[in-house]
């Protein structure tokens, strides 16, 4: 019953769409400044990245909730080029894009510095709607609109915001977007950028994306309540194996009683990154806080304690009273928050069906690419168990590899081990040379590199000889 993929999906609340179609409105105290169009942003650039060159990351808090949150690049683009907006519509990849009825937040990194993007809407979408959000932190001082989502063409010289705090609202028609980018804001070793929704109409979720095209996680958000983007100063987000009423085929509880509801963090899952999961033996209820109920509950910073715990074979056992973590019967998660020390915050995630309603549409086993290592340093002929490509599961089921075949475009072949299970969120790594296999690591045993250095494709075929996957490198 646990989740371990994280959180690629989450409630989803729907809205009574609204078709208006409007111009978007900057206010800033209490006048507004009208529209705004994409003027001169060709001179904004966009990222900062660590000094190893991989994208920054950012702490994003929603309450008691703490997502560690990665930069979104590409290919030494500007957040300009990137948004590609076109008379009216943004057209970026489509991997961005690709859940239809959302409201999205995402910061991108170019060759200077982040910007702060707000994302609404679809071309594919028969529908408009509209968005409002309150902005700190945001101060003309510290940078401006790099991209405006408008067709309007109208003057962009506008004076500073009064303490660095805006209004902005968002309208926009069937099959068009709206949004904008802020640039220069996340460029400081200390900041705080709050953004609170105030309007949310004809979108279902509100979500905040974060790391690699091709490879995306998405965390939906509480609509209610705002976020804070911080610096991470060292601190990191890590997540729990958790299990709601682990004795029980479902979590269905009362969610209005003062029944008991058991919590068990287990150990990490197999297949997956074991520094990015926590141990239950270096969580201490006795010192820090074991938050626990619904995202709406945590999100307002509140949350049920645990009436006691104990360990055993491993695991750490929280026991909650079902009405004091805040149920209500259109919940779909039950979520843990807590902390390993002062820099490591823990969150955790488990299905639940309130009044034994079950809410959450879950997402089919799906294989993606999320690692290439292709040319490894010396001769590629001499190192060939460190060519590799790494797969990762990216549904809330588990895929069952037995059967499948993976190529590249020459035709080379390896064929999956028989039983050979990738759970949800689980990653492994097909090795081109020899090596002991394991559950995230299969090695091809070829006698020659495989993956060309300058390009190559990556096909699997399923059980039945139907293509699963064509990833295509380097990326365009």
């Amino acid at each position: 019953m646990s989740d371990p993929s994280g959180e690629q999906t989450g409630e989803a609340t729907s809205e009574d769409g609204s078709a208006g179609v409007g111009r978007r409105d900057f206010i800033l105290g209490g006048g507004a400044l009208g529209v705004l169009a994409l003027g001169g942003a060709g001179a904004y650039l966009s990222t900062r990245s660590d000094s190893d060159g991989a994208a920054s990351s950012y702490l994003l808090q929603q309450g008691y909730l703490r997502y560690e949150v990665d930069g979104i690049s590409k290919d030494g683009m500007t957040v300009e080029e990137f948004y590609d907006y076109t008379d009216t519509s943004a057209s970026p990849e489509r991997d961005v894009i690709e859940d239809d009825d959302v409201s999205r937040l995402f910061i991108y990194e170019g060759p200077v510095s982040p910007s702060l993007v707000f994302l609404h809407g679809s071309p594919d979408v028969d529908h408009g709607g509209t968005a409002t959000f309150s902005l700190s932190g945001l101060s003309r001082d510290a940078g401006e609109w790099a991209v405006r989502d408008d067709p309007m063409s109208v003057s962009d010289d506008f004076e500073a915001w009064e303490g660095g705090n805006a209004t902005v609202s968002w309208a926009w028609g069937a099959n068009t977007t709206d949004g904008g980018a802020f640039w220069g804001a996340l460029d400081r070793d200390d900041f705080t950028i709050s953004v609170t929704p105030t309007t949310l109409r004809g979108v279902d979720d509100w979500t905040v994306l974060s790391g690699d095209l091709g490879d995306l996680t998405r965390y939906d958000l509480s609509r209610e309540h705002p976020v804070k983007i911080t610096p991470p100063k060292g601190k990191t987000v890590k997540r729990a194996n958790i299990d709601v009423m682990p004795e029980a085929d479902a979590a269905e509880f009362d969610p209005y009683s003062t029944e008991p509801v058991t919590v068990r963090v287990r150990q990490p899952p197999g297949g997956v990154d074991e520094s990015e999961w926590v141990d239950p033996d270096d969580l201490d209820p006795g010192n820090y806080s074991m938050h626990f109920g619904s995202k709406q509950y945590l999100a307002g910073q509140n949350a049920a304690q645990p009436q006691r715990y104990t360990r055993e074979d491993g695991a750490l056992s929280l026991t909650y009273t079902a009405k004091s973590a805040n149920f209500s019967l259109d919940s779909a998660y039950g979520y843990l928050v807590s902390k390993v020390d002062d820099k490591t915050f823990v969150r955790g995630r488990d299905v639940v069906s309130p009044g034994g309603f079950d809410n959450v549409d879950e997402e089919p086993a799906r294989l993606v690419v999320s690692d290439l290592h292709v040319d490894p340093a010396d001769d590629d002929r001499k190192n060939l168990a460190a060519e590799y490509v790494e797969f990762r599961n990216a549904g809330d089921e588990a895929l069952d590899l037995s059967g499948y075949t993976i190529r590249d475009e020459a035709g080379a072949e390896f064929a999956v081990p028989d039983g050979f299970v990738l759970a949800p969120g689980a990653r492994v790594r097909l090795h081109t040379g020899a090596g002991e296999s394991t559950a995230t690591d299969l090695y091809w045993d070829a006698g020659a590199p495989v993956w060309n250095n300058d390009g190559d494709t990556v096909v699997v075929l399923d059980e039945t000889a139907t293509e699963v996957l064509a990833y295509s490198y380097p990326r365009e």
